[in-house]
C-alpha cells in the first residue's frame, strides 16, 4: 500500500513539474514575441520636421487687410510610410497646406488656430505655433512719392555722391486704415552690402515707414525700383608746373612759356592724392624757334587729371 502511495505521489509531482515547465516556456516566448513586435513598431515609425511652411489666410481680401502675424509655421510629421513622408518633405510634391480661417472675423486683433488641410492618409502632423494672432482692418490705399535713401557709410573714404535717380517716382500703397495714417514716406533703401567705390545701378526694394523709420506692414505696387547712384572719386586741385624738356636750338638762349591753365583737378584714391602736391607739364621745345602754342598732356600714375591736356604758349629768347 505504501509503495502505491509513493508511486502515485511521484507521478503527481512529475505532472505538476511538467505543467509549470510548459507555462514558463510559453510565457517566455510571449515576452520575446512582444519585445520583438515593439522593436519592429519603433523601427517602422518615421518622422521629420518642416520649417517655415507658409500659412494661407482665408478672408475677404477686397474689404480687409490683415497684419501683425508671422506668415510661416513649423510642422512635425510622423508616419509608418516612409515613401509618403518623403513626399511631404518637398513643397513640389506636398499634399497638405496650412490654413488660418478669418472669414468670421470682422475687425480687431484676434487669435485663430492654424489647421493642417488635405494631409495624406497615414501621416500625422503637429503645427508650431498652433495659433497665430492677427489684426484685421478695413482696407485703404494711397499713392506716395518714393524717397531714395543711400547711407554715406557705403562710401569709401573721400568718395562723394554726385547724383541719385530712380526709374519710377510714385508707388501705390495698400494697407489697413490705421496703418495708412502712420505712414510718413515710402523709401527705396540701397542695401547695406553695397560698396560705392564706383557708380551703382540695380534693383532696390521699397518699404513704407513711419516718422521714426519703423517699417510698416503694407502691400506696395511696384514692390521695387531701379536705382542709379553716381559717385565721384576723392579729388583736389593742385598747381600745374611747367618744365622745359627736349633739344634746344643753338641760337636760342632760353624759352619763356605761359600755361593756359595753372591748376588741375586730380581724382583717385585718397592715398595717391596725399602724395601729390603739383602736376608737371613737360614742355618739349625741340625744333621750336619762334613763338608757338603747343598741347601738353598731363598724366600721373594711379590718378585721373582734369584737364588731361593743357595749351602752352612757348616764346624762344634768342642769344
Amino acid at each position: 500500500m505504501k509503495n502505491k502511495d509513493f508511486v502515485s505521489s511521484k507521478f503527481i509531482y512529475i505532472l505538476v513539474s511538467l505543467f509549470f515547465a510548459i507555462v514558463l516556456f510559453f510565457n517566455a516566448n510571449a515576452v520575446l514575441l512582444k519585445n520583438s513586435d515593439n522593436r519592429a513598431n519603433v523601427a517602422e515609425t518615421h518622422s521629420t520636421t518642416l520649417y517655415d511652411v507658409p500659412i494661407e489666410l482665408n478672408y475677404n481680401q477686397d474689404k480687409y487687410f490683415v497684419s501683425g502675424f508671422d506668415g510661416n509655421a513649423n510642422v512635425y510629421l510622423t508616419s509608418y510610410n516612409l515613401v509618403r513622408l518623403d513626399a511631404e518633405k518637398s513643397s513640389d510634391t506636398r499634399s497638405f497646406h496650412l490654413v488660418a480661417d478669418l472669414t468670421k472675423v470682422k475687425e480687431g486683433t484676434v487669435e485663430v488656430p492654424v489647421r493642417v488641410v488635405e494631409l495624406a492618409t497615414g501621416v500625422n502632423a503637429q503645427v508650431d505655433p498652433g495659433n497665430i494672432s492677427v489684426t484685421v482692418e478695413k482696407k485703404a490705399d494711397k499713392t506716395f512719392g518714393i524717397t531714395p535713401v543711400v547711407s554715406l557709410k557705403l562710401l569709401p573714404e573721400g568718395y562723394q555722391i554726385k547724383n541719385v535717380s530712380l526709374d519710377k517716382e510714385r508707388v501705390k500703397v495698400t494697407t489697413g486704415e490705421s496703418i495708412l495714417s502712420q505712414i510718413d514716406k515710402v523709401q527705396a533703401v540701397l542695401p547695406s552690402d553695397v560698396i560705392l567705390d564706383n557708380d551703382y545701378s540695380g534693383k532696390v526694394y521699397l518699404q513704407a515707414v513711419d516718422k521714426s523709420g519703423k517699417v510698416l506692414s503694407a502691400k506696395l505696387s511696384p514692390t521695387s525700383v531701379n536705382m542709379k547712384v553716381d559717385v565721384e572719386l576723392p579729388h583736389k586741385d593742385v598747381p600745374i608746373v611747367g618744365k622745359i624738356i627736349g633739344k634746344k636750338d643753338d641760337k636760342i638762349a632760353a624759352y619763356n612759356f605761359k600755361l593756359a591753365k595753372d591748376m588741375a583737378t586730380v581724382s583717385g584714391e585718397q592715398k595717391y592724392l596725399d602724395e601729390l602736391s603739383s602736376i608737371t607739364a613737360n614742355i618739349d621745345v625741340t625744333n621750336i624757334t619762334k613763338e608757338t602754342t603747343v598741347k601738353v598732356s598731363l598724366s600721373e600714375d594711379n590718378v585721373t587729371i582734369s584737364p588731361a591736356v593743357v595749351d602752352v604758349t612757348v616764346t624762344p629768347v634768342k642769344k
